[in-house]
């Protein structure tokens, strides 16, 4: 080899040695990322380190840890060294004197494979003799109430010299923690006193309040006091509307929209949608729409046009009403011709059913037959092509009924009278009188669903007490899809305990949660969770969660499940009327 060639081979590889990069090969690393040491260690005192040195126990990139990464108080001017299991934190300027500072690695930390980190970790050092030790702890729900992994918690601190009314869009948080895998959070190293806490769900990644697009929560507490560990905060729908972001044409007469982020289906209005053909300037007909994964939320949407052609565009603009902002997005069109045989493809309950519980996919409907199809279908098809009997004489018995959609696809059967336990039912759907939106038709054939709706003996219930707080309590029950069957309302009108029931539960598991409403209930009303408001700041119902999941039996009664609000316990430093 000539000494030219062997200088530039060895350079090559010197080059590729100096890269530090994760080993590639080998099964699939599930491993959670963990922190194996920090330098100096954590709660120092009396140090002004010019770096910080963490070790990992996998290969964590320097933009994956930058992201990760919430100085407290902030700094900016530092440099971020490393890609591997080491890395190091360089800071460019002195810190301040006798001053507490945290750096916080939240779960969003991924390996070079995919590891998690399990749980947020705080370090803490002190450039002083003694070091902040207060800590307030809690957990974060999603708004149907589960525990949120990676949800935000934002601190800011509040001394009796501040305002109760400053604007949190104006000011950074004091300090910031992602919840863990259970929705878990803990505050750590704080400084003695008291604090405003709001959680939110960070779904663009910019680390800031954005309650018009993503989920966010206040909590009970107007304020928080270091050493409290109770804090549970349910995160509310974002404020604004959807905004449309994406379009595409599948087939001649339909297009799927997609939105900014997932909305229950019983909030998008088809009167909404206007689509222009922008070659021709012509508006087409907006005929029906459902959601494509048949789910009670949804983000994408296919909607039933007219006639489209491949050679036009067309712009698809969603105008909420309410003040909400128009969104609009384009595409082209497709000529292709679809024109399927209307089927059904789930009827609830089965045919032959013996105990149908009739559990309600919508609870304010109450006990229905649910039927859903592969096509839209038009409402008044369906009403003609339905019969609806009760067997429980001795001919069948013709029943009056309401077909709602959920969409074009999925529609729910309320009967009056309202279904009975124990009685006997015959849903017929003749098939041949269905007609699709766009003119489709079914086979001539006839399905049938004969039906047995359970009875008391088959159901199970729940009885248990509240206890804390004060007032009216509205106790509620899931079930294991997370629907909302029962309710009920223990009238209380102090802190005391008091029992509760839920009854005709079909068999399964539940979760229970319960809040007390700050508005008084009027009569006739069914009182809803309230989220309160992050500016102006109002707090949100007093709520709590049974964390386990709660098991009926047929014919059974669950006892002694119990329901514990949070205390209202008092401030570091109380307020005066003249400093409110």
């Amino acid at each position: 080899m000539k000494p030219l060639s062997l200088c530039i081979a060895l350079c090559l590889l010197l080059t590729a040695c100096a890269h530090d990069r994760p080993p590639t090969g080998g099964p699939r690393d599930n491993e959670p990322l963990e922190i194996l040491s920090v330098n100096p260690p954590s709660s120092s005192v009396n140090i002004s380190p010019e770096r910080i040195h963490f070790s990992f126990n996998r290969y964590v990139t320097a933009s994956s840890l930058r992201n990760a990464l919430v100085f407290s108080p902030a700094i900016t001017d530092y440099t971020l060294n490393g890609n591997g299991t080491e890395a190091e934190i360089v800071f460019r300027k002195p810190l301040e004197t006798n001053k507490t500072y945290t750096i916080t690695l939240n779960t969003s930390l991924r390996s070079s494979r995919g590891n998690v980190l399990l749980q947020s970790y705080t370090y803490a050092f002190s450039t002083g003799p003694e070091i902040n030790r207060g800590i307030i702890a809690g957990q974060v729900f999603s708004n149907d109430t589960r525990p949120l992994p990676r949800a935000f918690v934002l601190a800011y601190a509040v001394s009796k010299d501040d305002s109760l009314s400053f604007n949190p869009f104006e000011r950074k948080p004091d300090y910031s923690v992602q919840t863990g895998y259970d929705g878990r959070f803990t505050l750590d190293y704080l400084a003695e006193g008291n604090y405003r806490l709001i959680a939110l769900q960070d779904s663009n990644g910019d680390k800031k309040l954005n309650p018009g697009s993503e989920f966010s929560g206040t909590g009970y507490r107007e304020l928080v006091g270091t050493g409290t560990s109770d804090n549970l905060f349910r995160l509310a729908e974002p404020a604004g509307h959807p905004k449309l972001i994406y379009c595409t044409s599948p087939a001649g007469n339909v297009l799927e929209i997609s939105f900014d982020r997932p909305f229950p289906v019983e909030n998008f209005k088809l009167s909404s949608v206007a689509v222009l053909d922008t070659v021709r300037n012509t508006v087409l007909p907006v005929k029906g729409f459902y959601s494509v994964k048949a789910t009670s939320r949804a983000r994408t949407f296919r909607i039933v046009t007219g006639s489209l052609e491949k050679k036009s565009g067309y712009r698809i603009t969603y105008s909420p009403g309410d003040g909400g902002q128009t969104s609009s997005t384009a595409c082209r069109g497709n000529d292709k011709q679809e024109k399927e045989t209307i089927a059904i493809t789930q009827l609830l309950p089965k045919n032959g059913t013996a105990k149908a519980f009739l559990a309600p996919t919508h609870p304010e409907r109450g006990r229905t037959v649910d039927v859903s199809f592969n096509i839209p279908v038009e409402q008044e098809s369906l009403e003609r092509a339905i019969l609806l009997y009760s067997l429980n004489g001795e001919d069948p018995t013709p029943l009056a009924f309401t077909a709602q959609p959920i969409d074009d696809r999925r529609y729910t059967l309320q009967v009056n009278p309202a279904f009975r336990n124990g009685n006997a039912y015959r849903l017929d759907i003749q098939l041949e009188n269905l007609i699709g939106l766009n003119g489709e038709r079914a086979s001539d054939s006839l399905v049938t669903s004969a039906f047995t709706v359970a009875d008391s003996e088959d159901f199970g219930t729940i009885t248990g007490t509240v206890s804390g707080g004060t007032g009216t309590v509205i106790v509620e029950v899931l079930d294991s899809m997370n629907r909302l069957p029962r309710r009920t309302v223990v009238q209380r009108s102090d802190s005391s305990p008091a029992d509760f029931s839920i009854d005709e539960l079909a068999p399964g598991k539940y979760t229970l949660r319960a809040f007390i409403p700050r508005s008084e209930m009027q009569p006739g009303t069914k009182p809803s969770w309230s989220p309160g408001n992050i500016y102006p700041f109002e707090p949100a119902d007093l709520f709590t969660v049974n964390n386990d999941t709660v098991t009926v039996r047929k014919g059974w009664e669950t006892e002694n499940v119990n329901l514990v609000f949070p205390a209202m316990v008092p401030l570091i430093q109380p307020y005066s009327p003249s400093n409110p």
